[in-house]
């Protein structure tokens, strides 16, 4: 999806609380704001099922929808890796159908408590030990742990990895990659510019995509 569904729900929902994210965001850990803005939501009055039509609207772009499908059809095995959340991530999937496509999500579990008020939590807690990764991760998550975590679970499971990203999160598993491997990053979005000025010297191939149509077509070649 082109947008931030974090930010999305609040801007379709409450002007008031998308306000809240760009005075807060910079001095309230992530995952940490979104949750305490839920909580401000649910105090609104906002509905559980508001929320899951909320989400139900945000744009996903048809090609994108393809690509999966054609990764699906190819024998890939398709992972989510969000700094999101995994309630915010299953409702989206499961409005396009597009929800049994994916094998595992992982990302900042959420959950629904009784009154249908959504609790979000950090992957990483501040209790846990800190990942101390040298990247640019964020504190409560480290995608590049989590990818090798996954692999180390499937280890004949896979003899190429296609890794798709845009943030500066996505950084990490690139450095965990291969030279079998792609890495496909979206232009015009911190992790391209990261990677221009960035002297680290990565294994995979780096393949870059613009939008939607961009990226179908960069999976059409692959999955010939």
């Amino acid at each position: 999806i082109d947008n931030n569904s974090d930010v999305w729900i609040f801007e379709q929902l409450s002007k008031e609380l998308a306000e809240k994210i760009v005075e807060l965001r910079k001095k309230i850990q992530w995952t940490d704001l979104i949750h305490m803005l839920l909580d401000e939501l649910h105090q609104q009055g906002v509905t559980r099922q508001q929320i899951e039509n909320a989400l139900t609207k945000i744009p996903f772009d048809p090609a994108m929808i393809e690509a999966l499908k054609i990764i699906k059809r190819g024998k890939g095995e398709i992972i989510i890796l969000s700094d999101a959340n995994t309630e915010f991530i299953d409702i989206i999937l499961k409005a396009y159908g597009v929800r049994d496509l994916v094998s595992f999500i992982i990302s900042n579990p959420a959950n629904w408590d009784e009154d249908g008020r959504l609790h979000v939590k950090r992957l990483i807690s501040p209790e846990d030990s800190p990942h101390k990764c040298e990247n640019q991760c964020s504190v409560n998550i480290c995608k590049g742990r989590e990818l090798v975590n996954y692999l180390s679970l499937h280890p004949d499971g896979f003899n190429q990895i296609f890794y798709v990203g845009d943030s500066l999160n996505d950084f990490c598993p690139a450095t965990k990659m291969s030279r079998n491997d792609t890495f496909l990053v979206r232009k015009g979005f911190k992790l391209e510019k990261f990677l221009a000025s960035s002297k680290n010297e990565l294994k995979p191939r780096i393949v870059y995509w613009q939008d939607a149509e961009d990226f179908l077509n960069a999976i059409l070649l692959e999955f010939k």
